[in-house]
């Protein structure tokens, strides 16, 4: 542009221009030599000191393992072991019903009746021809020794005697198919017939629950199935309020294909009839003793597979390190599977991760506060700037 040119403008656009062109230059300035007027450094080694000092700092506890009588502890429901339906095993109209539906029963006890009909009169007929085909045997064998009866004609006496004797024996058999009797101790849990009903063979009379013996059953996980064995004793609480105790009694020898647990069955009383068939339980079983550590619940974490675990500092470094829980008490929870010495995070576990670089203050070394791994909820670890 030339000077005629920049003559005949307005003073203003020249100024105006002019501010401009000082305000590009500057900044151009900047981006090159930085804030403090040096040449910007792209080299990492700045970036990695950005990163070391937001390095997250978490509070962390030594602890020891310590012997601890271990104690299984399952969820599991209450189960009878005697328990049977009774049916009919032939066909008749229902007659009586003695067994009322909850009532407590004796082994014996009749429960559902059946219409004898013209069984008694067949038994009486049987009865009769068995006498008669005694006393042709007699006199046979009184005619044999005489000498006026050949031996094959005893034996067919003797035959047909043996023969009544078995009749006898099947009308009998038969008769008491019209009564079914409670086959052990117990209490009527359901009777769907009712006088006038015709059964059939095969078909229900009565369900009935024995009282004892009385199980408790759970699955232990095959992690922990070498902690357990029969004979050992334990305590079972039912949602219902009442605590039994009792000694294994079963314990499967192979796991169940779906869920990869196996059965456990602990025996317990039930004299008075007082336990139910299928209530929930949390059953407790004594077990050996093994090394752990007690901790606030709250240190507990969960890794990505939804294992339960604690996240340890061992090198500078966040391991989480899975956990089996073998106990608790009032002053916390015995978890096993834990170094002999660790360094355990109590606060701030819920903002690292495991493999990340952390830094690690011991809580002895926290001033002005108090610090246990029973506080409440950790706080996110300050940053530096």
């Amino acid at each position: 542009m030339s000077l005629k040119v920049l003559k005949s403008l307005n003073p203003s656009y020249l100024w105006a221009g002019g501010i401009l062109l000082v305000a590009v230059l500057w900044v151009g300035f900047g981006a090159v030599f930085g804030g403090n007027g040096a040449p910007k450094n792209p080299e990492p080694g700045v970036g990695e000191q950005t990163a070391e000092r937001h390095m997250a700092t978490v509070r962390v506890r030594a602890m020891r393992n310590e012997p601890h009588g271990a104690e299984l502890v399952l969820r599991g429901r209450t189960e009878a072991e005697l328990k049977v339906q009774i049916k009919a095993e032939m066909s008749g109209r229902v007659t009586g019903v003695p067994g009322a539906k909850g009532a407590r029963v004796k082994a014996g006890d009749p429960i559902c009746e059946l219409d004898v009909g013209a069984r008694q009169a067949q038994l009486d007929q049987a009865r009769a021809q068995l006498k008669q085909a005694q006393l042709e045997y007699e006199a046979a064998v009184a005619l044999e020794k005489k000498g006026h009866r050949s031996e094959t004609q005893t034996a067919a006496a003797l035959a047909a005697f043996e023969a009544a004797q078995a009749n006898i024996r099947v009308m009998e058999e038969q008769l008491s198919y019209t009564v079914m009797r409670a086959p052990f101790d117990g209490v009527v849990d359901d009777r769907p017939v009712e006088i006038g009903d015709y059964m059939t063979p095969g078909a229900p009379c009565a369900y009935v629950v024995g009282a004892e013996p009385f199980l408790v059953v759970g699955n232990v996980a095959e992690s922990q199935i070498a902690n357990v064995s029969a004979g050992t004793t334990g305590t079972a609480r039912l949602v219902t309020g009442e605590t039994v105790e009792g000694k294994v009694t079963f314990l499967a020898s192979a796991a169940d294909p779906a869920t990869r647990t196996f059965r456990l069955e602990m025996t317990v009383p039930n004299p008075d009839f007082a336990l139910r068939d299928g209530v929930t339980a949390d059953i407790r079983i004594a077990s050996d003793t093994v090394p752990a550590m007690r901790l606030s619940p709250a240190v507990l974490s969960l890794d990505d597979a939804g294992r339960i675990g604690v996240k340890l500092v061992q090198d500078g470094v966040v391991r989480f390190v899975p956990v089996t829980v073998v106990g608790d008490s009032a002053d916390g929870m015995w978890v096993a599977g834990l170094p002999d010495e660790a360094s355990v995070i109590t606060v701030g576990q819920e903002y690292v991760r495991d493999g990340e670089t952390v830094t690690a203050v011991p809580e002895d070394a926290v001033k002005g506060e108090t610090v246990a791994a029973e506080s409440g909820p950790a706080v996110p670890a300050a940053s530096a700037n």
